[in-house]
């Protein structure tokens, strides 16, 4: 009901509001992000791509990465975001960089789990279960082990766990170039 203002509030009228809007999809989704990260890596140009699967456009649709260890940086959306309307199988694409924690060559770095986190959305998104997307990589401290023994020495061992961390079904190998006779790895 819509009323005059003072002082004729008693003469009112009765209005009927329609609202009607047309749903939107958003939907997020990694390129590739590697499984595996060293301490204090540099890793630039991935992506986060989110797109409007319609039916209608998308009114005010947001693309944005993140992760939970380390610095996501330099993210560039094109176009920006949010987007005031995109349209119906329209993108918008976000590049960027991401630090991992620690020191290259430095100290022994845990084995750390990072999770990559990409969302979009939009004021008419009618489907929220596809706006985020999640993946998964490690920092691994692998540290280049270099063991140098006395010439002639036989039967000396060089243990590379005692600094290094190494996911379960890992494999060694003796580089070419070895000045060992014979040598192995167990």
């Amino acid at each position: 009901q819509v009323c005059a203002p003072a002082p004729n509030s008693t003469v009112c009228d009765t209005a009927t509001l329609t609202v009607s809007g047309a749903a939107s999809d958003m939907a997020a989704a990694f390129g590739a992000i590697p499984t595996t990260v060293s301490p204090g890596q540099t890793l630039t140009g991935l992506t986060l791509t989110c797109t409007n699967n319609g039916p209608a456009a998308a009114t005010n649709a947001t693309c944005a990465p993140t992760a939970d260890v380390g610095t996501v940086s330099a993210v560039v959306c094109t176009p920006t975001s949010p987007q005031t309307s995109l349209a119906v199988n329209a993108t918008i694409v976000c590049t960027f960089n991401y630090l991992a924690p620690g020191t290259a060559g430095g100290t022994d770095t845990p084995q750390t789990a990072v999770v990559f986190t990409g969302t979009t959305g939009a004021v008419n998104d009618s489907n929220p279960a596809n706006n985020v997307d999640t993946e998964n990589a490690t920092i691994i401290d692998a540290v280049n082990d270099a063991a140098t023994v006395p010439g002639g020495s036989l039967g000396n061992t060089f243990p590379l766990n005692t600094n290094d961390q190494f996911p379960v079904g890992s494999t060694f190998t003796i580089q070419p170039g070895s000045t060992c006779a014979n040598p192995s790895v167990s």
